[in-house]
């Protein structure tokens, strides 16, 4: 069964308009410092305070949780810290041109623990190759996660991209704890820098549509 055109058609406005809010929030920024799934924006918030020189923004999917989020970042009256309705490779592709990736942050995402969901796992070789395409070299990559078998295949994965090596070395430049990580009865967090080498050409990272729902 073929997608509805008033279906496409709602998929195409919503990302034109995520490339028009993007074009408008980030008109002249060169780098900027972005948290996948910022959740209730407890820790950008926090390290938006503490270096006021970095330009933050969080993406996050589920509209309350941004409120809360610009909440926090009004009360504290930060003018580098913003948050965006968005799928996170949405987002990737709408940036704007010449909008580099200074920090990724990814903590706690989700895990999809069942093995036929590992697909939908936001760490992955494509997707870490996409974003090496928009880092410098140094530009770091923060992941934290409770579930053991995530954090297993990532730091397997990593060390087999020539784009990215894993720095046990590196401090974690902030501790805040998030919804997330309070509830967590333990973590595991890894830091990985941009290397030197070529990023492969990344046509589009956003996200596939949903298969058509036909007869079973």
């Amino acid at each position: 069964m073929p997608f509805q055109p008033e279906f496409l058609a709602r998929i195409a406005e919503r990302r034109a308009a995520l490339r028009t809010e993007l074009a408008t929030l980030l008109p002249a920024r060169q780098a900027i410092t972005w948290e996948i799934g910022s959740g209730h924006g407890h820790f950008l918030v926090q390290y938006a305070a503490a270096f006021p020189e970095k330009f933050c923004v969080g993406v996050d999917i589920i509209r309350d949780r941004l409120n809360r989020s610009g909440k926090k970042r009004d009360r504290a009256r930060l003018t580098n810290c913003h948050f965006v309705q968005a799928e996170a490779r949405e987002f990737f592709d709408a940036l704007p041109p010449g909008v580099t990736l200074q920090e990724i942050w990814v903590l706690f995402p989700d895990p999809w623990p069942k093995k036929r969901h590992h697909k939908n796992r936001i760490l992955q070789a494509e997707f870490l190759e996409a974003l090496a395409n928009r880092s410098g070299e140094g530009t770091r990559l923060y992941f934290r996660t409770d579930h053991a078998e995530y954090f297993r295949a990532v730091a397997l994965l990593l060390p087999e991209l020539k784009t990215w090596q894993l720095d046990p070395a590196a401090p974690w430049p902030l501790e805040q704890e998030t919804v997330f990580q309070a509830r967590a009865p333990a973590y595991q967090s890894l830091v990985a820098i941009r290397t030197s080498h070529p990023a492969t050409p990344a046509e589009t990272t956003a996200p596939r549509l949903p298969p058509p729902v036909g007869p079973r």
